[in-house]
């Protein structure tokens, strides 16, 4: 996830039928994450900011999504995703510069105790609205002392209208940094989708297309101190039918797990 600037490769799907608008949604239950109004004014003082609070699709204000969740190891420090503009005033849902926050906070005081930042260049392909934000909080163990977490991007925005191929949910794990500082070491999308025959552009009998729901478990070797990753891919076609399991393994380089947006291992093609 850089650090100036974030924009994730997320497309809309072909068509809106109801079976393309039930993949548009999350593809797994979340639980609701709010956050105490005593954390986010904690927060945003700390950043010079007010108005905080938790938002909602029915509030204007300068948060415009925000995640807390108690940290598993100590409910003395929260986790937080916050996405916020620092012009209330300014932007219109789609075409907003906002900037992005995730910390390791006190959960009495909002103190934040480790930090990430970026921004999130809304357009065509990435709109955050309230519950955009979501705390992956795993056994993510990596190594003895440290324990990753996650935070899953989902986008509102409608995309192109003839795409080829999709990519939702975008997860980036994040692990302690120096200088009390947070940073990312794995991301990939949770949900995607592969045109396998014919196009999406025209409602025919000869366009299949198959889809990939991904989970990601710790291996039982390490690379460079740290677990390696296992990402398997729950393959299934246009009905929802299961059609194969594709696993692959990630090793740590020693700054993060390399892994590429653009490659469908688990695709027909790449399984043959």
């Amino acid at each position: 996830m850089d650090r100036r600037l974030h924009r994730p490769l997320l497309r809309a799907l072909p068509w809106l039928l109801a079976a393309a608008a039930s993949l548009a949604n999350p593809a797994w239950a979340r639980d609701a994450q709010p956050c105490e109004p005593a954390l986010l004014n904690g927060i945003a003082q700390q950043l010079g900011q007010k108005g905080w609070q938790q938002p909602s699709y029915d509030s204007e204000g300068p948060l415009v999504a925000a995640a807390c969740k108690r940290w598993p190891d100590d409910a003395r420090q929260s986790v937080v995703a916050l996405a916020y503009d620092s012009d209330a005033s300014a932007g219109t849902p789609g075409e907003r510069l906002l900037h992005l926050l995730v910390a390791r906070v006190d959960s009495a005081s909002g103190r934040i105790l480790e930090r990430h930042e970026g921004n999130l260049e809304e357009d065509a392909l990435l709109e955050i609205s309230a519950d955009s934000l979501w705390l992956d909080t795993a056994r993510y163990r990596l190594a003895k002392d440290v324990r990753a977490f996650g935070v899953v991007i989902s986008s509102q925005a409608r995309g192109p209208s003839c795409p080829d191929a999709g990519q939702f949910d975008e997860l980036t794990l994040f692990v302690p940094g120096e200088a009390a500082t947070l940073r990312p070491v794995f991301t990939g999308y949770l949900r995607e989708w592969i045109t396998v025959q014919g196009t999406s552009c025209v409602n025919n009998d000869r366009f299949r297309s198959e889809h990939a729901r991904m989970t990601l478990a710790i291996g039982p070797k390490s690379s460079h101190g740290f677990a390696d990753l296992i990402l398997s891919a729950q393959v299934s076609d246009d009905d929802d039918k299961p059609l194969r399991t594709v696993k692959k393994t990630l090793q740590y380089d020693g700054k993060t797990y390399p892994y590429s947006s653009t490659d469908t291992f688990w695709g027909t093609l790449s399984v043959d």
